[in-house]
């Protein structure tokens, strides 16, 4: 587990990374060109404004909401831009997290917001970088942990099978040899 520092007495402890979110202009021709081009998987989708990619365990979230995701910062949004991005940093109990953050002296421009995908809020760093805390929903980690289950139960069957066909490949050679030395 990684900790994120907002004082010196208590580290706020995070999940590790849920990875990075790119507000687009087109959510359709971002989502077919990150498919497409780049080989991404489409794991999820909130029409109209939210896709969630993923590809080699890095998760990418798209999002043509301009509207609700300036909202959730003060006066420093670009309106205008489509290519502004953020880190989201993957947390259990974000309730908890926010409270402790305020405690810190942390002031966040709007609360936190429920989507179906889970809860979140968003903060800026002391440059102004963003970074947004996600608790994702019950079926998000619910679907991660099955992904996970699954990627690991597949390695572990390839791995028999191919051990299975080393071995049997060794007793056929060895077989073959003998039968040749006999002759």
């Amino acid at each position: 587990m990684s900790t994120l520092l907002y004082s010196r007495e208590q580290p706020m402890a995070f999940n590790g990374s849920w990875g990075l979110r790119h507000k687009v202009a087109d959510i359709e021709r971002a989502t077919e060109f990150y498919v497409q081009q780049l080989g991404f998987r489409l794991d999820h989708q909130n029409p109209p404004h939210t896709r969630q990619l993923s590809a080699c365990g890095l998760k990418v979230t798209l999002t043509s909401d301009e509207a609700l995701e300036c909202a959730s910062m003060s006066d420093v949004c670009d309106r205008g831009s489509a290519g502004r991005s953020h880190i989201v940093l993957h947390v259990q109990d974000l309730r908890s997290q926010i409270e402790n953050l305020k405690r810190a002296g942390m002031v966040f421009a709007k609360e936190m917001e429920v989507s179906p995908n889970g809860k979140h809020i968003q903060f800026e760093d002391p440059d102004g970088n963003r970074i947004e805390l996600f608790e994702p929903s019950t079926l998000l980690s619910t679907l991660d942990s099955q992904i996970v289950s699954r990627r690991q139960s597949f390695n572990e069957w390839m791995i028999a099978i191919l051990l299975s066909l080393l071995i049997l490949g060794l007793f056929l050679g060895a077989m073959a040899v003998l039968l040749f030395v006999n002759k």
